[in-house]
């Protein structure tokens, strides 16, 4: 027994540390020169196993605990990383590559509890109404305690045309409602725009995709024919942007920039490093510009607005936004598994990092709860802005509707530009 136990042993440490080897880019080499603590570490994980294998009442799939330890492992590190059984693995890597129904919302985990991070317009999610930071307790009735991202996405997902219920408490409540929506397949028109009749350009980005960046460029040349070049500036809604392609995000803010530093990305291992910086070949005019945020604008969306407030472009309102600024790379294992890990984090131009903070706008503008009256707490206040006068009133984007004003009055607001 105790040489069968000893063999184990021995097996489990060197699979281990090839996987860690592996996992973190470094090679065996630079893990076997590592400290001898991490022996120690693994000396009582294999210990614990072999307790297990040993006295546990059933029979124990060694492999399957392995698995588990190595989940408990990556989810102690944040919620964005994950690791993936090889069945998983396939359904992760495959995700984008067809078709599936789905509600079309962006969640994670956020202080333990599955959050929104936002709805994607025109979609199932959109249209039920939920919100960015709305908390989903219980998927059909199942409660999401514990329950990852990926996990919760499995169970949203499904054939077209068929609903599932789950229940969500939105910030500022108490009490939770059931949702039931029906699934469908998720096509995202990823740019729209809207011309205001004083030739001012409103441009929505509802995510960053392989077209956006040639979606929008053909958007301002539509705008541009379609006013005759006469633009009285630009308002960007990334509201309930949940991110999407960094390349793509890049891409965007480089056709607002003529130079400067977009976003910078700075890991542990600095040959993954880089920074990224604008060109002043197929920059749009110097036009007065607000970028509307919220909390549901994140990732590759607070790239956008990250340089563009720090290059003086752009003047931002709205409420401060999520606060995605990380990098996962993924890695495949070789018995078909794969780890999804943290990298890097993304920096602005000014060298902040927006990972958990968000990025805060320069006019802060809030929706008022039911029954109050629609104030503003930004840095610049005006007494024109819109008020219900009663309940039956036709919703008012307060957010948009500053945006208009800034861009109408830019010599009022244009030293906010940082």
């Amino acid at each position: 027994m105790s040489d069968r136990r000893g063999k184990l042993k021995y097996v489990v440490v060197f699979a281990l540390v090839f996987m860690l080897g592996v996992s973190l880019g470094k090679g065996l080499d630079n893990v076997l020169a590592s400290s001898d603590s991490i022996y120690s570490d693994l000396e009582l994980f294999t210990n614990a196993l072999n307790i297990i294998r040993d006295n546990y009442v059933d029979d124990v799939d060694t492999r399957e605990v392995i698995y588990g330890a190595i989940e408990g492992m990556v989810s102690s590190l944040d919620p964005h990383s994950a690791f993936f059984r090889p069945g998983d693995y396939k359904e992760f890597m495959e995700d984008t590559k067809g078709a599936f129904g789905g509600l079309g919302i962006e969640i994670s985990v956020v202080d333990g509890v599955l959050t929104i991070i936002a709805p994607i317009e025109d979609t199932p999610a959109w249209e039920a109404g939920l919100k960015a930071g709305d908390k989903i307790l219980y998927i059909e009735g199942d409660s999401t305690e514990g329950m990852t991202a990926f996990d919760a996405v499995k169970l949203l997902r499904g054939p077209k045309g068929t609903q599932v219920t789950i229940t969500v408490q939105s910030e500022g409540e108490t009490k939770m409602r059931d949702v039931t929506i029906t699934r469908d397949i998720i096509e995202i028109q990823s740019v729209k725009y809207e011309i205001f009749d004083d030739n001012t350009a409103y441009i929505r980005i509802t995510s960053f995709q392989e077209r956006t960046a040639v979606d929008l460029r053909d958007a301002l040349d539509a705008i541009t024919d379609e006013t005759n070049g006469d633009i009285t500036g630009i308002i960007l809604d990334l509201r309930n942007d949940p991110g999407g392609l960094l390349s793509k995000s890049v891409d965007v803010s480089d056709m607002f920039l003529s130079e400067g530093v977009i976003v910078s990305i700075r890991g542990k291992d600095p040959t993954s490093n880089a920074i990224f910086s604008a060109h002043r070949e197929g920059t749009i005019a110097d036009l007065p510009m607000v970028v509307l945020v919220n909390g549901g604008s994140a990732s590759a969306s607070e790239i956008v607005a990250g340089a563009l407030k720090d290059n003086g472009r752009a003047i931002l309102i709205g409420t401060t936004t999520f606060g995605k600024g990380s990098v996962q790379t993924i890695i495949p294992m070789k018995d078909g598994s794969g780890l999804k890990i943290t990298t890097a984090l993304y920096y602005t131009p000014s060298g902040a990092s927006i990972h958990e903070i968000g990025i805060e706008p320069d006019i802060e503008v809030t929706f008022p709860a039911p029954g109050e009256v629609s104030e503003e707490d930004g840095e610049v206040t005006d007494e024109t802005e819109s008020e219900d006068e009663t309940a039956d009133e036709e919703f008012v984007d307060v957010q948009l509707e500053k945006a208009k004003e800034v861009i109408a009055h830019w010599s009022k607001y244009e030293y906010l530009l940082k």
